[in-house]
């Protein structure tokens, strides 16, 4: 019985290992269709918060001024900042020396976030890593280090990173003036462990309609049959969530310009406008990716979307919050 139950125990790690290993192979090999920008400087940097070792890196452009935004672009589970250059193929850091930002990819605790899914049996949430006092101490030393203005904040996150946005929604809503959550809803109330301060914010949500890891319409989030982090709320739910935290003045629902060349797939942008803005973008026939033109998913993540540049609209909607 002692060596049943030791082989099974073996055949698991094996079988985890090797789970791992086609997720990490799928998730890089996602191909740009470009290569990183030439001009600008790519560093990392680290600092130590609880006692743990963090670890981010900054892209800064040529010629930033003091006063610059910070944008945070969190990768997805199993993920590395050095590979979400590559997942969302270096738009933010064309854009950054374009616009004049500071660029940030953190890096999650052992490669995954403390997000608000009680459940999930990785490392991050087990020892309940401070991710949220991560964001923040890496604004101070961003402040410091590059004299960005703190309340331009924006941060993105993709899949395991989109429901770190969540968590500082729910968390931290002082702290950041944009939230953008990728191919991520919000957990059930039985399984959410995020302090809810009920305050509103900037959020736009991007989810694929045929998305088989985080489904669109909810259900059981499952990644090669570790069913762990539960059941999550439809986008819509998800949508109406945030957007019913302020007094709603408009609600107006768009179907973005066909661009790609591909008629079976497209994006539906709705947008609510009170005190904050909330905005929910299907994207139709998308799975589990970040959305642009630039870059190419394999089909383990089931359907690109090229309508929509992400990077470029998070910034215009960041843009506009000031008029």
């Amino acid at each position: 019985m002692l060596k049943s139950k030791s082989s099974l125990f073996f055949i698991g790690l094996i079988t985890g290992a090797l789970s791992a290993y086609i997720f990490i192979f799928n998730y890089i090999n996602v191909i740009p269709e470009r290569q990183a920008p030439s001009f600008g400087e790519y560093k990392p940097q680290s600092l130590v918060h609880d006692g743990i070792s963090r670890t981010y890196d900054v892209f800064i452009p040529e010629g930033l001024r003091p006063g610059s935004p910070a944008f945070f672009v969190f990768h997805g589970s199993f993920g590395t900042s050095e590979v979400m250059r590559i997942a969302t193929g270096y738009d933010f850091e064309y854009l950054a020396n374009e616009k004049g930002f500071v660029l940030v990819y953190p890096q999650g605790y052992e490669k995954f976030w403390n997000d608000c899914r009680a459940s999930a049996d990785y490392e991050a949430n087990l020892k309940k890593i401070d991710d949220v006092g991560f964001f923040k101490k890496m604004i101070e030393s961003l402040e410091k280090d590059f004299s960005i203005d703190r309340t331009k904040v924006v941060a993105t996150g993709i899949s395991n990173g989109g429901q770190m946005m969540y968590r500082l929604g729910y968390e931290a809503p002082e702290s950041v003036s944009l939230l953008a959550p990728l191919v991520a809803t919000i957990p059930v109330e039985e399984n959410n462990d995020c302090i809810r301060s009920q305050k509103s914010v900037n959020i736009m949500i991007f989810n694929g309609t045929a998305d088989k890891i985080a489904p669109y319409d909810g259900g059981l989030v499952s990644l090669f049959g570790n069913t762990s982090r539960g059941i999550v709320q439809s986008s819509d739910k998800t949508y109406e969530y945030w957007k019913n935290l302020d007094v709603r003045t408009e609600e107006k629902v768009f179907r973005l310009e066909e661009s790609d060349g591909d008629p079976n797939s497209s994006v539906t942008k709705k947008v609510s406008k009170g005190e904050k803005l909330v905005a929910l973008y299907t994207l139709v026939n998308g799975g589990h990716i970040y959305a642009s033109p630039n870059v190419e998913y394999s089909s383990y993540f089931n359907g690109n979307v090229r309508d929509i540049n992400t990077a470029e609209e998070i910034y215009s909607v960041f843009e506009s919050l000031d008029k």
